[in-house]
């Protein structure tokens, strides 16, 4: 009953954000104050409670006392434990709780070390606190560096407070981390952007999307080629640091979890809602891929549309206007067999930084909250345990196919207007 009380409030909550986000931005900066004291207020309250419907948590408490231990989560599964009789109690309601108990760990050598620095005594809110230590000191950071209307939407937005504060998961750092990658690119420090995008991938694999920023910064700098050298090489020691780090301590791991990762890619599907409506149409599953090509197309036409003086900025101008980095990252996200809601969080700051209001890319995030309604929790029969019903799954397509379709018509109309000042340039 708790947990349907803690759901069913996030949903009425996250409704009532998607019409804070329509406020004017002036209005972000004179209650900047009350925003943040929100926003901190939820974290605190979340913190003293309990996951909703999540037990990864689980295994990275666990994994993290594994370290501390000197014992490596890449060599030894959460299993080879069940049988040990010398275990506390704390220690076996733990391991009860691990998910895919026969597996090793798939998660990163930065991330393993963070788990064992923030979990000592297997303390779940220690790890909580971290993730508020992080944020707070992003948010106050940045509040003198950018708008506060983009570092305010991302600090009070309920779906990232539930999934971090009250589920553990790390996307938190994952979004700190950006905000870095972000400002260096700005300030034109790029070897040190280099690095952190390369800390970013080896975090997450999914966070290559970051990359599509780099471009226009890279690009159009007039950067001589012996910067583009060093910015391989720097995004190289972000990219493998932590892993030499992690030999030294642990120098018989033979693999970080790529095996496990190829294998949780080849093996599992969870919430590809557009499934039920290929599966309908035809044999096989094309996840997003249609829209995904019709985005490109659309901002392909688009740029051979612009007057051909200055046509590269005034492109990445109407990309930014138009949130395409967002877009770019869902589209991509949406065709892994894999639709966590928490992954989706890495795309929050690519909203933030667009100069649009729009309320689209919130709906399109907040939506996938929906797939933690299984046929377990709903008392359904099921064939597997993370099986969705096809309702759930149809109303996440519905709900989405609207968005990005309101979101083309917008492109549509942004194109008859530039075609229409074409044709009177040509004319003239």
């Amino acid at each position: 009953m708790v947990e349907w009380i803690l759901f069913s409030t996030t949903l009425l909550v996250t409704i009532f954000f998607l019409k804070v986000v329509t406020l004017p931005k002036n209005y972000f900066q004179l209650h900047f104050k009350t925003f943040f004291f929100v926003g901190l207020l939820l974290r605190i309250i979340c913190i003293f409670l309990s996951p909703v419907w999540e037990d990864d948590w689980a295994r990275y408490i666990w994994e993290g006392n594994l370290i501390r231990n000197s014992v490596s989560p890449y060599e030894i599964a959460p299993i080879h434990f069940f049988s040990d009789n010398s275990l506390d109690t704390k220690s076996i309601e733990l391991l009860s709780k691990i998910n895919h108990p026969e597996w090793t760990t798939i998660y990163s050598p930065f991330i393993l070390l963070y788990f064992a620095l923030f979990s000592y005594g297997f303390s779940a809110i220690l790890l909580k606190c971290s993730y508020l230590v992080i944020e707070i000191l992003t948010v106050l950071h940045w509040r003198y560096r950018e708008n506060k209307f983009a570092i305010i939407l991302y600090w009070v937005y309920p779906v990232l407070i539930k999934e971090v504060y009250l589920n553990f998961h790390f996307e938190v750092i994952i979004v700190a981390l950006f905000w870095i990658f972000f400002y260096t690119l700005k300030v034109k420090q790029f070897n040190r952007s280099g690095i952190i995008f390369g800390l970013l991938i080896h975090t997450k694999l999914i966070t290559f999307i970051y990359g599509i920023l780099l471009f226009p910064f890279l690009y159009f700098q007039n950067q001589k080629k012996h910067h583009y050298l060093s910015f391989i090489l720097s995004f190289t020691i972000g990219l493998f640091l932590f892993h030499i780090i992690y030999l030294i301590i642990f120098p018989n791991t033979s693999d970080f979890g790529i095996i496990n990762l190829q294998r949780f890619g080849g093996t599992f599907t969870f919430n590809q809602f557009y499934e039920p409506i290929w599966n309908y149409f035809f044999s096989n599953n094309l996840r997003s891929f249609p829209f995904f090509f019709q985005f490109l197309l659309l901002f392909t036409y688009l740029y051979l549309l612009l007057p051909k003086k200055n046509r590269t900025k005034r492109f990445l101008v109407i990309c930014k206007n138009q949130h395409f980095p967002f877009y770019f990252g869902y589209f991509t996200l949406t065709m892994l067999p894999v639709y966590n809601p928490w992954y989706f969080l890495t795309l929050v700051p690519l909203i933030t930084i667009s100069r649009s209001l729009s309320i689209l890319p919130w709906i399109l995030i907040s939506i996938l909250q929906l797939s933690y309604l299984t046929k377990v929790r709903l008392h359904i029969p099921f064939q597997y345990f993370y099986e969705i019903p096809n309702p759930i799954l149809l109303s996440e397509a519905f709900i989405s196919i609207i968005c990005i379709f309101l979101y083309f018509r917008q492109i549509f109309i942004l194109l008859y207007k530039i075609s229409n000042i074409s044709n009177i340039g040509s004319k003239g």
